[in-house]
């Protein structure tokens, strides 16, 4: 009986971790296409306008979020009993840190020297977004309770509903405003049916004791979450503030393929964890050694993959998907596709696996603070690519000194992964030295050159990388019987 239970569970749990990355999947794909559709309709001149005001709107909704939806989560888990009062606490948070930082957001944005338009967008989408955070939070409880199936759904018929109000908003020959309005009204009607759909699980109920709690358990995530905010998008704001608006699309361009591709991690993340709590919880620290050198390697493998790909095919990728117009993103392209290796990092879900979130929020404290002042530094020296450079200065801070604690306050050994990194760092200057001298000609399409070089790469890996117990743990790992 306990067998069954137990091959239950880890059916639940694949069907969980399917419908999850299934449902991520779209949300990054749909919004991909979003952004590629926007940005071949507008000018160059709005489109940076967009950009500006969406990044200026998401960088103060984000602060509304401050680890509420991880703590709901947390809380309905451990303390079910008290549904209600911890919904409402989440619910009442969330209201209020949204509109103190809408009304921090419409303040200051006076004060950034935008346009009349920029500012008008900003306003509009400032709601957008933070309605788009209010229906995570919506969602969390239903994931609190192991109910993945409607939150997927939900989430995947918004983005298909967003693309389609952004193709209705072209065809119909609208402007930047109308597809901001759309984006709006889109978000009101979605709220509008999620607020039905979870205020009949539950009543307002308000108890200050828990209320004070729930507040007091959020503090490290919310600490985590504005540091990480900061990291991901004051880059875009000191651009437009430093260079202007239009600047800000085409560097906007050039990222979003760094942030679509970082679902690889973040959703590999999600698989790991609870192998690696139960690995603490059993005081295994071998688990861990082995779990750090085995998805460094992994790791590796696929983010310098990505790296050349994007350094690489970088011109073809830009003038393919987004035209002539954008022929600057083409080189912030090159130099961001340099900082993927560091995206792609193991170190900081090894240091959560440890329960040491602590040591992952100090670590982003000298990030951001790294971040900050690379930024204002480099714009001003390299103007957009030094935005780019500090993009790949800030993840390879926390790269490093992720590393640095493993190896040095846990005595995780770092010998075999230092060892990976050299060979990737040689098998990628070797395709881009064959690329240089064979491939990179007007006669070579971009198709068949990059299929050459991925042939290169797995050869390279397969003999230089890819070891016998490789073949068994891959095996293992997608419930391959022998």
């Amino acid at each position: 009986m306990k067998q069954n239970n137990g091959k239950s569970s880890k059916s639940k749990i694949f069907l969980d971790s399917l419908i999850v990355n299934a449902s991520s999947l779209i949300e990054k794909v749909f919004f991909f296409i979003a952004n590629i559709v926007i940005a071949r309709y507008l000018s160059i001149e709005h489109f940076g306008e967009y950009s500006t005001a969406l990044s200026y709107a998401t960088f103060f909704s984000l602060m509304s979020y401050i680890g509420i939806n991880v703590t709901l989560v947390r809380a309905l888990n451990l303390e079910y009993q008290y549904f209600n009062y911890h919904f409402t606490n989440a619910f009442l948070l969330k209201a209020v840190l949204s509109i103190v930082m809408y009304v921090t957001m419409v303040i200051s944005v006076y004060f950034t020297g935008y346009s009349q338009d920029v500012i008008y967008l900003t306003l509009i989408l400032g709601v957008v977004r933070i309605g788009n955070e209010f229906m995570k939070t919506y969602y969390a409880v239903d994931e609190a309770r192991q109910k993945f199936v409607f939150p997927s759904v939900a989430n995947s018929v918004y983005v298909i509903f967003f693309l389609g109000g952004i193709i209705s908003v072209v065809l119909y020959k609208g402007s930047y405003y109308h597809i901001c309005m759309v984006r709006l009204i889109i978000v009101i009607l979605f709220i509008v049916f999620l607020s039905f759909h979870t205020f009949k699980k539950f009543s307002f109920k308000f108890n200050k004791k828990l209320c004070l709690q729930f507040i007091k358990n959020a503090i490290p995530f919310s600490i985590f979450a504005v540091l990480w905010n900061f990291i991901l998008r004051i880059n875009a704001i000191v651009i437009s503030i430093v260079l202007g608006t239009t600047p800000v699309g085409i560097f906007n361009n050039a990222i979003l393929f760094i942030d679509t591709l970082s679902i690889i991690p973040a959703n590999l993340r999600r698989i790991m964890m609870p192998v690696l709590y139960k690995a603490l919880e059993q005081k295994d620290k071998n688990k861990f050694q082995f779990t750090f050198e085995i998805m460094s390697k992994y790791f590796g493998i696929i983010s310098f993959y990505i790296m050349l790909v994007l350094f690489l095919f970088a011109n073809d990728l830009i003038m393919i998907i987004f035209g002539k117009r954008y022929f600057d993103s083409i080189q912030v392209l090159r130099v961001l596709s340099l900082s993927v290796p560091f995206v792609f990092n193991i170190a900081t879900i090894i240091i959560v696996g440890l329960d040491k979130q602590s040591v992952l929020t100090k670590i982003l404290v000298i990030a951001t603070v790294v971040n900050i002042f690379a930024n204002i530094i480099l714009i001003h020296f390299f103007n957009l690519l030094g935005a780019s450079l500090a993009v790949i200065v800030t993840y390879g801070v926390i790269f490093v000194l992720g590393h640095v604690y493993l190896n040095t306050r846990e005595h995780l050994r770092l010998k075999k992964i230092v060892v990976y990194y050299i060979k990737f760092v040689i098998i990628s200057l070797l395709c881009v030295f064959v690329y240089d001298k064979f491939f990179n000609n007007n006669y070579m399409k971009f198709y068949f050159s990059s299929l050459l070089i991925t042939i290169i790469y797995a050869l390279c890996i397969l003999l230089f990388i890819i070891e016998r117990d490789d073949i068994r743990i891959i095996k293992d790992m997608l419930a391959i019987k022998k």
